[in-house]
This record gives structure tokens, C-alpha cells and sequence, in this order.
């Protein structure tokens, strides 16, 4: 097959070339680039923040009711996840995350304690692919999903009748 695509480039046969090449790249073929998400989970607010730089996207979701920070770190990671597996389903995503705990936990590096973690670590475990998606831990002040958080708090505080 290579020589025969060889041979059609020479004698100049563009659709010819084109049916090889297609054939050669195979659909399913994870692309190369590399899509990066930026996660954050912040108990002031009971919030989750998600940073998509490709698409130039912040999404924020508020939870209801009490939880923990690292409740809410978890629930980040597992919307990250979510978010990949619809919006980049060919592409390697790296889902970064200022979580030490939950990123190592997730990574089989810490042990899971707690009832509340060890269901969510369980749901992150059945929803991830990982050859296509991986977890990194960033510090605080590069995490931009966090960065944004702090600025709307900071934005809310300087007047917050801005929501109503």
C-alpha cells in the first residue's frame, strides 16, 4: 500500500492520494494535542469552577446543601471528567486540579478515607479513560478555574447586589 501511494504521488493522482490517506489515518485515532481543564472546588459559595482555554470558557456551578472542600474538589475533578469525555472525545485531556488530596487519591498515590470521598473517588474511577484523560496537581496561584473564583468572590464583595 506505501508503494502504491508513492507511485500515485508521482504520477500526480490527487484523489487517489487522498483515498490512501484517509485510509491510513484512522478515525479513531486519539489527536495528538493536548486539551487542558482547569478545575477548582471553593466552600465560600459552594461553588465548582471549570476553565476551558480552547474554547475561552468558565463554567460555575453552585452546590447545594453542606460539603466538605474536599467534597467539593472531588465533584470539580468529576465534572472535569464529564466535560472531556463530551466536548473532547478524541482528544488527550489533562484535567488540572489545586487538589493535592484528591488529584493523589485519584491517582492511587494517597488512600481514600471517609465515606463521602471514597463514593466520589469510586464515580470519578467509573467515568474517566485513561488513556485519554489524566489528573495533574497545580499549585493555587496557576490554577486558573481557582484564579477566576477568587476574582468573582472579590468582584461579589465589592457589591453584592450585583446578583439580584
Amino acid at each position: 500500500m506505501v508503494l502504491r501511494y508513492l507511485t500515485d504521488i508521482k504520477e500526480d493522482k490527487e484523489s487517489t492520494v487522498e483515498f490512501y490517506v484517509e485510509r491510513l489515518i484512522q478515525p479513531n485515532i486519539l489527536r495528538k494535542i493536548v486539551i487542558k481543564l482547569y478545575v477548582d472546588g471553593g466552600t465560600r459559595g459552594m461553588v465548582i469552577c471549570l476553565h476551558d482555554p480552547q474554547r475561552q470558557k468558565y463554567i460555575i456551578k453552585k452546590r447545594k446543601g453542606a460539603t466538605t472542600n474536599n467534597d467539593l474538589e472531588y465533584l470539580a475533578i468529576i465534572y472535569g471528567v464529564e466535560y472531556a469525555n463530551k466536548y473532547y472525545p478524541r482528544d488527550r485531556v489533562t484535567i488540572l486540579s489545586d487538589s493535592k488530596l484528591a488529584v493523589s487519591q485519584i491517582n492511587g498515590d494517597y488512600k481514600v478515607n471517609g465515606d463521602n470521598l471514597i463514593a466520589l473517588h469510586k464515580k470519578v474511577l467509573r467515568k474517566i479513560n485513561w488513556r485519554r484523560i489524566g489528573i495533574k496537581w497545580i499549585r493555587r496561584d496557576v490554577n486558573l478555574a481557582g484564579i477566576h473564583l477568587e476574582s468573582l468572590r472579590a468582584y461579589l464583595r465589592s457589591s453584592p447586589d450585583r446578583l439580584r
